[in-house]
């Protein structure tokens, strides 16, 4: 009996340490390396304390799996408690495996491998910057449901898990039908006699109910939302083979757990076998993390984030030390550099790569989310506040397209609009400071004086009123300068405009005027 209770002290003691280890390694991994996917994903959404928030995520299958990984994403704002709630949702499948594995094949050393796939499955999704957290949490409700449903041997449960299965549906959406192929592969392999087949078939009628009620009563949502929310919809070769490879996996667990189940005698059911599995798997994942890994989307993200924090010089100092060969990168270093009235005089410093194309973003869904920072650097306030609105309109609440509209409406003076999307903004755990800081100023206009920034940006407003040409963006800046013809910042684009064309000759006879 202590052999035993040894034996199974062992084997929680390993499986424990193994765990810790990889949740170490993938918190320094999205600490170091990966961290620039934690600044993307949390810079494309905002997660808001308040009802009507969470209720437009009420309204459809899968939506409260979304609103919980918005919450948890709000988290990566900070560089330590990210990593850590990332490194904590990818390595929970491997303890729910452990439990899972307890219930399947006791006292299986081998199996130690077995509960470690998905982890580093997900780990490599993860690395694509477009894999979100709902998708990682998807997964989890599978295993976890799984767990619930074979943690007893009563038939009873089994039909609870069908009663359910409608409210397993609306919390996980598209998610339930890789758990209800997973009920099904586990009663055919697992249950005897003709329940393996009235299990399977329930299961299919309540599928088949559950979607007819949701479609035809419950939710106002198209037959496509209703069967692939929340999947992830991003064409990417290889993302879309470790997808399927990780569902078919999960589904097929119970056939898995069947062959290791009779490793139990076999001289694989080692532990040396099962550490120099694990090692290869471990060294297969990172192998394909630095595959996977681009310095060039890291930098462009990098910069993109010191310059929503506003932190010019560090934007600047990092596309000079590191060059960014992207087109937004170097229209984010030109940003930095119009910031600090240094556009033209370090215009050069840093690559150049584009021509003048680095200067304006044309108007357009892929630039909705940037292109403002032009207008609102050269002091076309109304026009940065339009690109900022489209913005929220299309994508959502986020930080940066809240942050504008609100200074936006501030420099204008509508102070009762900038205390709206100020509120939005105190609503939330990160950025509640900077609403409380700009709020003053809604309530104090006098303070604005005080404000480097807004002060600086109310001088540049244009002194005449002129038609944005929206589709040609840089033919904003002469109508700009004939009526404030001392706008530094419009002189340094227009001037910076003309060296990337090589149109040295008209600097040439305008120095001379």
């Amino acid at each position: 009996m202590i052999s035993m209770n040894n034996s199974k002290n062992t084997r929680i003691s390993e499986g424990l340490i193994v765990t810790v280890i990889l949740l170490a390694a993938v918190s320094l991994y999205f600490y170091l390396a990966g961290n620039y996917i934690l600044v993307f994903q949390e810079t494309r959404s905002l997660f808001i304390f308040s009802g009507e928030y969470l209720q437009k995520f009420l309204v459809k299958p899968g939506g409260l799996l979304e609103y919980t990984a918005k919450f948890l994403t709000q988290f990566y704002t900070d560089s330590f408690t990210g990593p850590l709630v990332i490194s904590a949702i990818l390595t929970i499948p491997a303890v729910i495996l452990y439990f899972i594995n307890k219930r399947l094949i006791p006292g299986i050393t081998y199996s130690l491998l077995f509960l470690l796939i998905p982890s580093f499955l997900l780990l490599l999704m993860q690395a694509n910057y477009y894999h979100m957290m709902e998708y990682n949490l998807g997964f989890l409700m599978v295993l976890g449901y799984y767990l619930f449903m074979i943690s007893s041997d009563k038939k009873y449960l089994r039909f609870l898990v069908l009663i359910l299965f409608p409210l397993f549906y609306y919390l996980a959406g598209a998610y339930a039908m890789i758990f209800a192929a997973l009920y099904i592969v586990h009663n055919l392999i697992h249950e005897k006699g003709k329940m393996k087949f009235t299990f399977s078939l329930l299961m299919i009628v309540s599928i088949v109910l559950s979607f007819l009620v949701a479609w035809k009563i419950l939710f106002l949502q198209t037959t496509e939302q209703l069967m692939f929310y929340p999947l992830p919809a991003f064409a990417n070769p290889a993302y879309k083979v470790t997808f399927f490879i990780l569902a078919a996996y999960i589904v097929f667990y119970p056939s898995i757990s069947g062959v290791t189940g009779r490793l139990r005698k076999s001289r694989l059911n080692k532990k040396s076998y099962s550490y120099i599995a694990i090692g290869i798997v471990f060294i297969f994942t990172v192998v394909f993390l630095f595959k996977i890994y681009n310095p060039q989307t890291a930098r462009v993200i990098e910069l993109e984030r010191l310059v929503f924090a506003e932190e010019w010089s560090k934007a600047i100092e990092l596309h000079e030390k590191k060059p960014s060969r992207n087109l937004i990168g170097q229209y984010f270093y030109n940003i930095a550099l119009s910031e600090t009235d240094q556009l033209c005089e370090r215009l050069f410093t840093g690559s150049q790569d584009f021509a003048a194309g680095t200067l304006v973003l044309p108007w357009g869904d892929d630039h909705l989310d940037r292109g403002a920072y032009f207008y609102y650097s050269i002091g076309l306030i109304n026009e940065a506040h339009r690109w900022a609105y489209e913005e929220m309109v299309v994508y959502g609440y986020r930080p940066q397209n809240i942050k504008l509209l609100a200074r936006t409406s501030l420099i204008n003076g509508d102070y009762e609009m900038a205390r709206k999307y100020i509120n939005i903004l105190k609503k939330t755990i990160y950025y509640r400071g900077w609403a409380k800081k700009y709020e003053k100023m809604a309530d104090n206009p006098e303070l604005i004086t005080t404000d480097t920034d807004l002060s600086a940006k109310r001088a540049l407003l244009p002194k005449t009123n002129f038609f944005i040409q929206f589709n040609e963006p840089q033919n904003n800046i002469p109508l700009i300068l004939e009526g404030q013809p001392d706008n530094r910042r419009a002189i340094d684009y227009y001037m910076a405009g003309l060296l990337l064309t090589k149109k040295v000759e008209i600097i040439v006879i305008m120095s001379k005027v």
